[in-house]
């Protein structure tokens, strides 16, 4: 599923390639992918705005809103040539210009709502992970909070939004946190530096253009590249880099978890 870098590198891109541009329609090839919630009429408002909250891609317009969460499967590709339905394409976006947002979406489970209002959708949604409102403090006080796992909590959307289980893998291993460990027994000093790696991890996805595992391509159909500097997710077997220990793989969090037993210490 795309993560926060992964719907951070689309948002980006659309802003230089269709911000501005005027709506004709939106045609729904499979009618679940389009929610239109609202009785506001697309056609002819202009896109004024794309931003991004947790995993949700957000393009205001004039008068409504759009929200696109492309859950497992789902891409954005802006004027693809000749994709048709048969190449997976669930709705289209078409702009008065001629060109057009294509969503395409494997699985058939990502969705595109328009609404009156932003928070119609992202009501529920916590606060982004890299919001600057969202410092080593805030951090804090929100694990103290919690009895939860530290990778249930990571990957709970409600309490941070925008972390999967790529990234909480990966910021884990590097904070040498395990991730079965209770969220209010991490000690200060651990979660401080939790707080940091998460940052640095995401900032860096982002650089490089999000994470490719199978269907995540951006809005040039292009992939990721953070994919090759993955240290334990999808790694499970292989020799920790630190301590050169067989990566561990378990299910934590209702999800597939990788971590290294030797480095990441358990806090109970």
């Amino acid at each position: 599923m795309p993560e926060l870098p992964e719907v951070e590198t689309v948002a980006r891109e659309l802003r230089e390639l269709i911000e501005g541009k005027s709506i004709q329609d939106i045609e729904a090839v499979w009618f679940k992918s389009f929610d239109n919630q609202s009785s506001i009429p697309l056609f002819g408002q202009v896109v004024k705005n794309i931003g991004r909250k947790g995993k949700y891609l957000v393009i205001e317009l004039t008068k409504s809103a759009l929200i696109i969460h492309l859950r497992m499967t789902g891409q954005l590709l802006y004027n693809p040539g000749n994709l048709a339905a048969e190449n997976h394409v669930r709705a289209k976006i078409l702009f008065e210009d001629g060109t057009a947002l294509f969503f395409k979406d494997t699985r058939k489970f990502g969705r595109i709502y328009h609404v009156d209002h932003i928070d119609d959708i992202l009501y529920k949604i916590g606060i982004d992970a890299i919001d600057p409102m969202m410092d080593v403090e805030l951090f804090k006080s929100l694990l103290k909070k919690s009895s939860i796992n530290i990778k249930s909590f990571l990957l709970a959307q409600d309490k941070i939004s925008g972390v999967g289980n790529i990234y909480a893998d990966e910021s884990l291993f590097r904070a040498g946190i395990h991730p079965a460990s209770l969220s209010n027994k991490i000690p200060n000093s651990k979660i401080k530096n939790l707080h940091g790696q998460l940052l640095n991890i995401l900032h860096s996805a982002i650089k490089n253009m999000g994470s490719t595992i199978s269907d995540y391509r951006d809005s040039y159909g292009n992939t990721g590249n953070n994919q090759k500097f993955f240290r334990v997710y999808q790694r499970a077997g292989e020799p920790c880099f630190n301590c050169e220990t067989p990566i561990s793989k378990s299910r934590i969090a209702g999800r597939g978890t990788h971590f290294c037993l030797k480095c990441q210490k358990v806090y109970k």
